[in-house]
């Protein structure tokens, strides 16, 4: 176990996002890769005016990690298949696989400071988030273009049908999947059939057969408020909520708990959405070593 301990900080409340690959790779001054699943064991925050803060991450589901999966796979497929097809063969020690959190985040994440306040990276520090560019000429801005496209782990897929800017990895899993069945298994057909109640001698094998048609034929889960996935819930993403602190301006250093985050990517929400100008600082610490799924 390596921990590595960050300091991040802001000026103002509002809502602010953190890639821990990058933040890592800045700090350690080596590549972590981002798709895995990243410990935080705990921290603090430090805020004299006492406001909130809210650390959030993509759900810790299995849905999650399948979307995903399925946009890892598809990158790699493109990235393979593009240098096949163009006779290349290049191999570069940190090409890697980057998404998105949610539809909010964009690339300027908050970066780790030294005790000094210093950016521990630079203009020259190259991250970019993972574009796909799609062979289907419907997907152009004029037939015939190709149309790129970044990766959200979390939210609905962005821009106006059919060119894309940003897609949602778990709207588009399922898409890509058979609904659910109504009922499953089927229904018994016709609990009055003859045969059926042959040996009825009493009302009670079909009230009992009318039971098991009711209870438990269904899912107990609606695909489309799945968390990550509601459609009810926009832009806001369905986010799952993994600390809260609110310190106080007599004692202005509030614990933060340890949880996981998914391909590293934490929203922070500072103020309750209050804009304000509001010096406030956070220390995590963090696993170096990544879980890999």
């Amino acid at each position: 176990m390596a921990i590595s301990r960050m300091r991040f900080k802001a000026n103002n409340n509002g809502t602010y996002y953190i890639d821990l690959a990058k933040a890592l790779s800045l700090q350690e001054r080596k590549l972590h890769r981002q798709k895995a699943i990243y410990t935080v064991y705990g921290g603090f925050f430090v805020d004299a005016q006492g406001q909130r803060i809210e650390l959030n991450t993509a759900p810790m589901t299995w849905v999650s990690k399948r979307a995903v999966n399925r946009g890892f796979a598809m990158w790699r497929k493109m990235t393979a298949k593009t240098l096949e097809d163009s006779g290349s063969s290049s191999k570069s020690k940190y090409r890697d696989f980057k998404v998105l959190l949610d539809n909010q985040m964009g690339a300027g994440t908050l970066l780790p400071l030294d005790a000094s306040d210093n950016d521990l990276g630079s203009a020259s520090s190259e991250w970019d988030y993972s574009d796909l560019i799609s062979d289907d000429p419907d997907l152009g801005a004029q037939p015939g273009d190709p149309s790129g496209f970044q990766l959200a782990i979390v939210g609905p897929h962005v821009g106006t049908p059919p060119d894309w800017t940003r897609i949602g990895l778990i709207e588009s899993w399922f898409n890509s999947r058979p609904a659910p069945e109504t009922t499953q298994p089927n229904d018994i057909p016709d609990v009055t059939d003859p045969l059926m109640n042959l040996f009825d001698g009493s009302d009670a094998l079909d009230n009992r057969l009318a039971v098991i048609n009711l209870e438990g034929d269904g899912p107990p889960y609606n695909e489309t408020d799945t968390f990550g996935n509601a459609a009810a819930s926009g832009n806001s993403n369905n986010l799952q909520r993994q600390s809260v602190a609110v310190p106080a301006a007599a004692t202005p250093v509030a614990p933060i708990h340890g949880f996981h985050a998914l391909c590293g990517l934490i929203q922070i929400v500072v103020g309750e959405g209050s804009t304000a100008a509001n010096q406030w600082e956070l220390v995590l610490d963090v696993e170096t070593k990544g879980e890999a799924f």
